[in-house]
C-alpha cells in the first residue's frame, strides 16, 4: 500500500525565536557533562549489590526523599502514579538574569536525577518511567519537566547507547503549568465574588482538578502532584515532536524552514494504535515558486518521516498500525504502515516510495 498524500499550500509568517532555544541549550549542556564513567560505576554498585534490593517497593518514596536530603541537600516531594515515579523538585533560582537555567539549579536538577537513578535501578518496584517537574518557588507558574524511559538510563550507562542518543531519547519541556493556567482565571472570579476559600476549594476539586490525560498536562501545583502513568507509545509519540523540533533547528540544510509547531499523540485503537505527528513548516527566507512546492514539500517531510522512522524502529516497537504525519497550515497528510516503516530501516523501502508521491 503506498503512502497517501494530499497537499494545498497557505503562507504563513514567520516565527520570533523565544528563550525556549536557550533553556534547552544549557539543558543539553547539562545533560553532556554528566561523567558518564561515575555513572556505570554507579549502576554497577546500586544495580549488583549480591541480590539484595537497596530501595524496597515499600518504601520507594521515602528512600527518594532521603536520599536526596542526605547526600545533595535538597529538599523535594515524591509520588508514585502507576510505574511512573514522579518527582517535584523547588528550587528558588531555576533561572538567571538572562532567562536561562542558573548554574545552581543545573546542579541540583542533575543531583534529582542521579538520586532517581539510582533508586530506580535497586528496586523491586516495577518502574517504567521516571519524572522530575522543577520549579521556581517565586514564580511556579513555569515549570520544566523532565521525563526519562528506565530501560534507556540502564542502556547509557552501560554505552549501549551514546550519551547525544541519551539526550535525544529524554522529554525536556519547559512550560506554563498546565494546572495554574487552568485554575488561575477561575479563582480570579472567585475573588471578584469574595467567595470564601473552602466554597472555592470544593468548586476546584470537584470540577477542575483531575489527573492529567496527556504528558503536556503533567506539573505540580498548590501542593498538589499533577501525574499520570506514563506509557511507552506516548512517551515514544513526544519524544517523536521534541526531535522534529531538534532536526530543524540543530541541521544545516534545514534551518530555511521555519516550523511554528510540532505535535506527537498516540492514538491506542483495537487492531493497532496509530501515531498522529502534526507540525506547521514553511519557508523562511523567500516565497517558493509553484514549481518549487513539490521539492520543498517532499524534503519537509522525507525529514519528518525520517524521525518518526528512527525513533519507532530505535525502540523496536511494533504494537501500532501506521503512522500519520499532517501539515497543519496546508492540511496535507502523509501516512505511512508499519510494515513500510520496517521496510524502510532495513533498507529494503527508499525513502522515494515513501514520498514519492508528493
Amino acid at each position: 500500500m503506498r503512502p497517501r498524500y494530499t497537499r494545498h499550500c497557505e503562507a504563513q509568517k514567520a516565527p520570533k525565536q523565544s528563550i525556549r532555544l536557550r533553556l534547552l541549550r544549557a539543558l543539553r549542556a547539562l545533560a553532556m557533562t554528566v561523567p558518564q564513567q561515575a555513572l556505570i560505576l554507579l549502576i554497577l554498585f546500586y544495580a549488583s549489590g549480591c541480590g539484595e534490593v537497596t530501595y524496597p517497593k515499600e518504601k520507594l518514596t521515602e528512600s527518594v526523599v532521603k536520599l536526596c536530603k542526605r547526600e545533595y541537600g535538597i529538599d523535594i516531594d515524591v509520588q508514585l502514579a502507576g510505574k511512573t515515579l514522579v518527582i517535584y523538585l523547588p528550587l528558588t533560582n531555576l533561572f538567571n538574569l538572562k532567562l536561562a537555567l542558573s548554574e545552581s539549579a543545573q546542579e541540583k536538577i542533575q543531583d534529582a536525577l542521579l538520586s532517581a537513578s539510582r533508586v530506580v535501578l535497586s528496586t523491586d518496584a516495577a518502574i517504567d518511567f521516571y519524572c522530575i517537574i522543577a520549579q521556581d518557588i517565586r514564580l511556579p507558574e513555569i515549570q520544566l519537566v523532565i521525563i526519562k524511559y528506565i530501560d534507556d538510563v540502564k542502556r547509557a550507562f552501560f554505552h549501549d547507547i551514546s550519551r547525544g542518543e541519551y539526550f535525544k531519547r529524554s522529554i525536556i519541556d519547559i512550560n506554563e503549568n498546565p494546572q495554574a493556567k487552568k485554575e488561575k482565571p477561575i479563582t480570579d472570579v472567585f475573588d471578584k465574588m469574595k467567595l470564601e476559600k473552602e466554597q472555592q476549594e470544593k468548586v476546584l476539586d470537584d470540577f477542575f482538578r483531575s489527573p492529567p490525560s496527556s504528558l503536556k498536562g503533567i506539573g505540580y501545583w498548590s501542593g498538589k502532584f499533577y501525574a499520570k502513568d506514563i506509557t511507552l507509545p506516548e512517551f515514544l509519540a513526544e519524544q517523536i515532536a521534541g526531535r522534529v523540533r531538534l532536526r530543524f533547528r540543530e541541521t544545516e540544510g534545514l534551518t530555511k524552514y521555519a516550523l511554528r509547531s510540532v505535535n506527537g499523540k498516540f492514538i491506542d485503537k483495537e487492531g493497532g494504535g496509530l501515531f498522529l505527528i502534526s507540525f506547521n513548516a514553511e519557508v523562511l527566507l523567500f516565497a517558493a515558486a509553484p514549481e518549487e512546492k513539490k521539492v520543498i514539500e517532499e524534503e519537509i517531510f522525507a525529514n519528518v518521516f525520517e524521525v518518526v522512522g528512527n525513533v519507532i524502529y530505535g525502540y523496536k516497537f511494533r504494537d501500532f498500525s501506521l503512522a500519520e504525519m499532517t501539515e497543519i497550515s496546508s492540511n496535507t497528510k502523509l501516512t505511512v504502515l508499519k510494515e513500510d516503516i520496517y521496510l524502510f530501516k532495513g533498507k529494503k523501502l527508499p525513502i522515494g516510495a515513501i514520498v514519492g508521491g508528493l
